[in-house]
């Protein structure tokens, strides 16, 4: 199948099948989050819930890689899914939040992640968090994840290496602590990954990047819904994403983020290349590799959809258009290689003038949020 036809069927598959699935998710999320007890966690989960809509849709939309999305399968599928990314976002947004031990809340709010794809005990993930009663949230997010996997055909297969990675995205914890031991820290976490080959030449900081990405653990959650899916063909699907496809994720993100970054002293890893003409011949090498392994995949057609979706929702950024960046941008966006790539990037680029028009109609106090059962039908990406 052309990657043009697996973009129509990726397009056609999602909102027929999965994204009714999606809208029901995250209305229960809601109507849970609403009921935490601390004042200070609901808000926090309501308001993470309402901005990253488009982050769990685009969680799910890793169910098209699998055979089949109907029928209770789809529907576990989709649970699963959504409930990492859920937690993924919820625990980003609990780490920017003050606290005396910056480096051990992190930290220990991620083991949530861990938790969400193994089984046994849980952590108490708030040992170190101000705020701690969340009636249930968390935990219930975990059950949510560990019963959605448990219930796909190949998890057994997939469970050592979707924990594996799972365990990486707990470095995300490191990223809002203070700058005198971020970088450190990061190094000091990507040096100890040296005995996986897997990393091959990657850089500190890229290995971070993909570190910061959850979708590795997505990718290998959508393959347990597959029978046929066995810990080679897992495996294969780890070293596709990991480092190469979540590195480009992460690095992109930053590519579209550098100025504001700059200004504010927040994490940037693409502004960790000595100069512009690095950054440009790197995220073009990056970008080759992640597409080739994507490529290569079962079913790798719809996964280079899912690539060129990443890399469209990045590059139609204002951000990723100014002097610095649109030279990487351009560099991306060859090497990219995929016909998917224009059509998805006008889409987009649609898509996001129409978020414009409603931010300004909406007023000064910026763009209204987007109601769950209103999303712009274009295939969104998670982080």
């Amino acid at each position: 199948m052309s990657e043009l036809a697996s973009l129509a069927s990726v397009m056609l598959r999602f909102w027929l099948a999965v994204f009714p699935l999606v809208r029901a998710q995250l209305h229960d999320w809601e109507r849970i989050a609403a009921e935490i007890p601390d004042p200070e966690l609901r808000a926090q989960a309501l308001a993470t819930l309402d901005s990253e809509r488009l982050s769990a849709a685009g969680a799910a939309l890793f169910a098209t890689t699998a055979p089949h999305v109907r029928g209770r399968t789809g529907r576990e599928l989709v649970r699963a899914l959504v409930a990492y990314q859920v937690i993924c976002d919820y625990l980003d947004t609990l780490a920017e939040q003050p606290s005396a031990d910056p480096v051990g809340n992190g930290a220990q709010l991620h083991r949530a992640l861990a938790d969400a794809v193994a089984d046994g005990p849980l952590a108490d993930h708030y040992r170190h968090h101000r705020a701690r009663e969340d009636g249930g949230y968390l935990a219930a997010l975990v059950a949510a994840c560990r019963e959605g996997c448990v219930a796909l055909p190949a998890y057994p297969a997939v469970r050592s290496a979707a924990l594996r990675e799972a365990r990486r995205n707990e470095v995300q914890g490191l990223n809002h602590a203070p700058g005198a031991v971020r970088e450190p820290g990061l190094q000091a976490w990507a040096e100890a990954l040296a005995a996986d080959p897997a990393t091959g030449d990657a850089r500190w900081f890229e290995l971070a990047a993909a570190g910061s990405s959850s979708l590795a653990v997505l990718a290998l959650i959508a393959a347990a819904a597959d029978p046929a899916t066995t810990p080679e063909t897992a495996e294969q699907v780890r070293c596709a994403y990991f480092p190469w496809i979540e590195t480009l994720s992460t690095l992109l993100d930053s590519v579209a983020d550098r100025e504001h970054d700059l200004r504010t002293g927040e994490l940037n890893f693409v502004s960790r290349y000595a100069s512009q003409a690095e950054a440009i011949a790197r995220l073009r090498e990056v970008t080759a590799r992640a597409v080739a392994g994507a490529r290569a995949l079962p079913r790798g057609e719809r996964h280079v959809v899912l690539v060129a979706g990443m890399v469209a929702m990045h590059v139609s950024e204002s951000g990723a258009w100014l002097p610095w960046t649109a030279p990487v941008t351009r560099a991306v966006l060859r090497a990219a290689d995929t016909l998917a790539m224009p059509l998805l990037l006008r889409l987009l680029r649609a898509w996001r003038r129409i978020r414009e028009r409603r931010g300004q109609a909406a007023g000064p106090a910026g763009a209204a949020p987007i109601p769950t059962g209103q999303l712009t039908p274009v295939p969104p990406s998670p982080q």
